[in-house]
């Protein structure tokens, strides 16, 4: 499929050419880029799902979009790459499979490939992806491996900690890092007895820490909570683009994306250096003699 094909075909809306741009996202962010500079953007409410493995972050978003039959979303699921064949299972658009075919929805699973902050490389390019396709909202699965998943704070307009009964002294772990970017709180799996006693002791952190965040009692499962979500992240989303909040945010994200940018081009040269005959100080000089010779 050529680039005026694939052009032609997002701006009818056709779904198999969006596919075929995301999978250059994935591929070759030059040509993303160059493609999607191309296209016109409708500002979309990217919304961060994180929180620890197994906490539900694919039900939740799965038990939203049960509620949102009446807007388009995009969803972006990020799954773990092995670090020894680099491949990646791709499952979390397992638990989403009844919204698989529906027009309005389009979910994409993408590995993580290694990548810091629970994201992938092509995040960025990915968020401007779904923009040029006019979705309402993107949700943005990180693979969820605790305090290091703060990097969706970079991308996201929204972000949402979800927290489980099941883990224990959960909070305290993630005080210092999650606790940090969150938005929205939810406790997930509000059937579960410990989960009033999480709410309290999770109430008191912030209080303490003089922090005004919302909590939600949900359960994916029942669909309890979850319309009362759906509704405050509509509300924030108008709030913070009237505020001028959300300008500032995308902002951020422009800055953050071009160090992403340069991270791997960086990475790249360092593939072309023979590291093992240098020394630290060497191996910096050669990268910026290459870096200089590119510009």
């Amino acid at each position: 499929m050529s680039d005026s094909q694939i052009l032609d075909g997002v701006r009818a809306g056709d779904r198999k050419s969006f596919a075929k741009l995301l999978s250059i996202c994935e591929d070759d962010s030059v040509r993303a880029n160059h493609l999607i500079s191309n296209l016109e953007k409708r500002t979309a409410h990217v919304i961060g799902i994180t929180g620890s493995p197994g906490v539900g972050k694919s039900s939740i978003i799965n038990a939203i979009l049960d509620k949102s039959a009446d807007k388009k979303i995009g969803v972006i699921a990020i799954d773990p790459s092995s670090p020894f064949t680099g491949g990646s299972l791709l499952g979390d658009r397992i638990r989403m499979q009844s919204h698989a075919t529906s027009k309005n929805f389009f979910i994409r699973s993408f590995a993580s490939h290694g990548a810091l902050g629970g994201l992938s490389p092509s995040i960025f390019e990915t968020c401007d992806a779904f923009e040029t396709f006019k979705v309402d909202a993107v949700f943005i699965e990180t693979v969820g491996v605790g305090q290091s998943d703060v990097e969706i704070a970079n991308v996201a307009d929204t972000v949402v900690v979800l927290i489980s009964p099941d883990g224990g002294d959960e909070v305290q772990m993630m005080k210092a890092g999650l606790m940090e970017i969150a938005d929205f709180f939810v406790i997930n799996k509000a059937d579960n007895p410990i989960s009033k006693g999480l709410l309290s002791k999770l109430r008191n952190i912030l209080e303490m820490g003089k922090k005004d965040i919302p909590i939600f009692l949900t359960n994916s499962i029942t669909g309890e909570g979850i319309e009362n979500l759906t509704k405050a992240l509509d509300k924030r989303f108008s709030s913070i683009l009237e505020s001028g909040l959300l300008a500032r945010k995308r902002q951020k994200r422009v800055t953050s994306h071009a160090q992403s940018i340069l991270r791997k081009k960086i990475d790249d040269i360092l593939q072309t250096v023979k590291t093992d005959q240098l020394d630290l100080e060497e191996i910096q000089k050669e990268v910026m003699k290459k870096i200089c010779s590119n510009l």
